[in-house]
């Protein structure tokens, strides 16, 4: 249970940041291009950024920027990306371990932090 878990609860991570990135980009669709005036990113193709929960940070400059001033939520999301603590094995490849002998509720208490955090902070994609 604990695997599943771990790879349901980053998908939904994953999910929520794709559309805080539609939002901040007032983009429909990928491949569109950014519509958010005064960003680094505006008239630039916005691109799925697949997996990669940081990318999809990176490419909200303004989120990005607030991100790098809490290391606590930078840790957090390390450890939704790789719950097991080895950075080869990320929440999508799990889904092919057969068990863990992580603590749920550790990754528990990260999931719940970077969920908070990108509620607290959505005003800045809006």
């Amino acid at each position: 249970h604990e695997i599943a878990s771990f790879h349901l609860g980053g998908i939904a991570i994953e999910c929520r940041l794709k559309a805080l990135l539609f939002l901040y980009h007032q983009i429909t669709g990928w491949n569109q291009t950014s519509k958010r005036r005064k960003d680094a990113m505006f008239k630039q193709e916005i691109k799925n950024p697949s997996h990669s929960l940081l990318m999809a940070i990176r490419h909200m400059p303004d989120l990005y920027d607030r991100a790098k001033l809490d290391n606590d939520f930078l840790t957090h999301l390390h450890h939704i990306i790789h719950p097991l603590g080895a950075t080869n094995n990320n929440y999508i490849s799990l889904r092919y371990i057969p068990q863990s002998t992580c603590s749920q509720d550790d990754w528990k208490r990260s999931f719940d932090y970077v969920c908070g955090w990108l509620k607290t902070n959505q005003g800045i994609v809006l």
